[in-house]
C-alpha cells in the first residue's frame, strides 16, 4: 500500500492521548471500517494503518476511483468533516488545502477552452479559404471568445469548512506567520483565532515601525550634490523654471513682524510688513504651485499671529493637512509678567494627490532648538537639523526641493546633507553671496 505525504497531511493529526485511544479501541474491538484507497495509494485510515501493522491487525480495503489528485483531495477534506470533531481552525486549515485544487482546477480548465478554441479557429480558418476558393468577395469569420468557468475560491472554501469568509481570512494569515506554539494552542482549542491573528498583527505593526524607523534614522553618505541658487526676485525668477518638477515646497517666507533683532546687528528683513507680505506670499504661492509635482508636499513656515491672513491663501492653492508647532525650547522676548512664547507654527499639506510621509507616525510637535540670535547668519534663521528632518520626512534621496525665500541658505545645506537638490531664491545679494559661501 502506497502512502502519499501530501494525502497524510490532510489527516488532521491526533493529540498522543487521542492515538492511544484509537490503539485500544483497535485492539479489542478490531478495525471494523475497511481502509479505502486509490488504486494503490492510501487516501483514509492512516492512523488505523499504523495501528494495524504495529499490532499485526487484520484490515479490510475499499477501491474508490477518482479521475486525478484534485478529486481525491476535495473528497477527502470532505469525508473528514464528516467524520470528524473539528473546531473552527482545523477546519479553516483543511478547507485552505482546497484554494491549490481549486486554483488547478480552474487552470484546467483554461487550458481545455484554450484548446477547443484552437481547434475551432483552425476549423473557421479552413472553412474560411474553402469559402474564398468558391467566391470572389471578401469573407469575415465571427469568431466568439467564452471566459472560462471561474472558481471562487474564498466562497468555496467558507462554504466548505462552515465558518466565515473573515475566518478564513485570518487562518490563512496565521499558517503563513503564526509561530508552531500558537498553531498548537488553535489546534488543541486552547485560544482563539482571533486572539493569535491580533497577536500576528501587533507583532507586524511593531516590526514594521520599526523598520521604518530604522531607515528613517540610518546615516547618509553626503554626496556633492550641486545646489542651485538664483539671485533675484522670486516673482520673477519662479515662472522661468521648469513646471512639474519639484518633490517639496519647503520656505520660510517674511512673517510680517517688521522683524528687527534686539540680539545683533542684522538688518531688517525685505518686504517683512504684513502688507507686504500678504501681496508678495500670495504672489509667489501662485507661481510656486505650477512647479511642485502632484504628489509634492509643502512645509511654510509662520507666525501664529497672521495665520488669519496666510492660511486662506495657503488653503487656496494648496492642500492644508496640519498646522505643526516647532517648540523651539526657548522663551523669546516679551512681558514677563505671562507665559513666554516659545513656538512658531509651519503649515503642512501636499499640492494635489496625498503621499505617505516616509518613517513613523511622529507627533506635531516639533522639538528643536532654536539658533543662537547672536550667532545666527540671517535674522529668522532656522535650525538645520530641524530641516533636515522635514525634508526627509517628505521626500527622498535625489529628490528637487524649492526654496524661494532661501534667507541665510539653511534649506539648501539641509539638501545638500541630505543628498536632495535644492533650488533656492534670495533677493538680497548679501545673503546671496553668503549662501554661494556656504553651499
Amino acid at each position: 500500500m502506497v502512502i502519499n505525504p501530501e494525502f497524510e497531511k490532510l489527516i488532521p493529526a491526533l493529540t498522543a492521548e487521542e492515538f492511544n485511544q484509537l490503539e485500544l479501541n483497535c485492539i479489542a474491538e478490531g478495525i471494523r471500517e475497511p481502509l479505502i484507497i486509490w488504486n494503490d495509494t492510501l487516501i483514509d485510515g492512516h492512523n488505523r494503518y499504523k495501528i494495524a501493522l504495529k499490532n499485526n491487525l487484520i484490515f479490510g480495503v475499499l477501491q474508490k476511483d477518482f479521475e486525478n489528485e484534485s478529486d481525491v483531495k476535495v473528497w477527502m477534506i470532505k469525508n473528514q468533516f464528516g467524520r470528524r470533531n473539528l473546531n473552527n481552525y482545523q477546519r479553516s486549515v483543511l478547507a485552505l488545502e482546497l484554494e491549490s485544487v481549486f486554483s488547478e482546477k480552474a487552470k484546467e480548465k483554461e487550458l481545455i477552452r484554450k484548446s477547443t478554441f484552437q481547434i475551432s479557429e483552425k476549423s473557421e480558418i479552413n472553412l474560411f479559404k474553402e469559402e474564398k476558393k468558391e467566391i470572389e468577395e471578401e469573407v469575415w469569420v465571427k469568431k466568439e471568445i467564452v471566459k472560462p468557468e471561474t472558481i471562487n475560491s474564498v466562497k468555496e472554501i467558507a462554504k466548505i469548512s462552515n465558518v466565515s469568509h473573515d475566518t478564513i481570512a485570518k487562518v490563512k494569515v496565521i499558517e503563513q506567520k503564526a509561530t508552531p506554539e500558537q498553531k498548537q494552542l488553535l489546534q488543541k482549542g486552547d485560544t482563539s483565532i482571533n486572539s493569535i491573528y491580533q497577536e500576528i498583527k501587533k507583532e507586524e505593526k511593531k516590526e514594521n515601525f520599526e523598520a521604518k524607523k530604522l531607515e528613517f534614522e540610518k546615516p547618509i553618505k553626503i554626496i556633492n550634490t550641486n545646489q542651485v541658487i538664483i539671485l533675484g526676485d522670486s516673482t520673477k525668477v519662479l515662472p522661468t523654471l521648469e513646471k512639474n518638477t519639484f518633490d517639496l515646497l519647503l520656505t520660510d517666507p517674511p512673517y510680517g513682524m517688521d522683524f528687527k533683532s534686539g540680539w545683533n546687528d542684522k538688518d531688517k528683513i525685505a518686504n517683512d510688513k504684513i502688507k507686504d507680505t500678504i501681496s508678495l506670499f500670495e504672489n509667489i504661492l501662485r507661481e510656486s504651485v505650477p512647479l511642485l509635482k502632484d504628489n509634492a508636499h509643502f512645509y511654510i513656515f509662520g507666525n501664529i499671529d497672521f495665520m488669519s491672513e496666510i492660511k486662506p491663501i495657503i488653503e487656496k492653492y494648496l492642500n492644508l493637512k496640519n498646522i505643526l508647532i516647532w517648540d523651539r525650547k526657548v522663551i523669546g522676548m516679551g512681558d514677563l509678567r505671562t507665559y513666554g512664547f516659545s513656538y512658531d507654527i509651519v503649515y503642512f499639506g501636499y499640492n494635489k494627490i496625498w503621499k505617505d510621509l516616509n518613517g513613523t507616525r511622529d507627533r506635531d510637535i516639533l522639538s528643536f532648538n532654536r539658533v543662537t540670535p547672536s550667532a545666527n547668519i540671517h535674522p529668522t534663521e532656522k535650525p538645520i537639523d530641524l530641516l533636515e528632518y522635514l525634508i526627509k520626512k517628505s521626500s527622498n534621496e535625489n529628490d528637487k526641493i524649492l526654496e524661494p525665500f532661501a534667507g541665510g541658505g539653511s534649506a539648501l545645506i539641509a539638501c545638500k546633507n541630505t543628498n536632495r537638490l535644492a533650488t533656492g531664491i534670495e533677493i538680497e545679494e548679501k545673503y546671496f553671496n553668503l549662501i554661494k559661501e556656504r553651499i
